[in-house]
């Protein structure tokens, strides 16, 4: 996992769909009026660009000790497939909506799709070499 474009693409698939997370939690925020609400936000700010600096920290200095068994890379593939199936139909759902008429959802969903198509594909590529190697 030291091929520098794969890290590249590591990086920028994570940071689309972490971006994405951010701005809509981030825009979100002036239209909740409790405090509990706010807060909550405040921390799934926090708590969502926390996996960000953990993934990044991951692509920079990889461990891929827990890939090494097959029945765990078949059920991330799986999952992974899964995740990106509901992700295509919430994506052709969304777009037509009246929700996606501000073009700033229109981007965020954008973003979600090209995260996870991105996503998956490095998934995939990396499931694919381990088990040949």
């Amino acid at each position: 996992m030291n091929y520098l474009p794969i890290k590249i693409c590591f990086i920028m698939a994570v940071t689309l769909a972490i971006s994405a997370v951010v701005v809509r939690l981030a825009w979100e925020f002036p239209y909740v009026a409790a405090r509990p609400s706010r807060v909550m936000i405040i921390l799934l700010i926090f708590a969502t660009i926390s996996i960000y600096t953990f993934l990044i920290y991951l692509a920079i200095k990889p461990s891929l000790k827990i890939l090494t068994s097959l029945s765990v890379r078949i059920w991330v593939t799986v999952m992974a497939t899964a995740g990106l199936i509901g992700g295509i139909i919430h994506f052709t759902n969304f777009i037509p909506s009246p929700e996606a008429a501000l073009s700033l959802s229109t981007i965020i969903a954008i973003l979600f799709l090209l995260a996870g198509v991105s996503g998956f594909l490095l998934l995939l590529w990396v499931t694919w070499f381990i088990r040949r190697a």
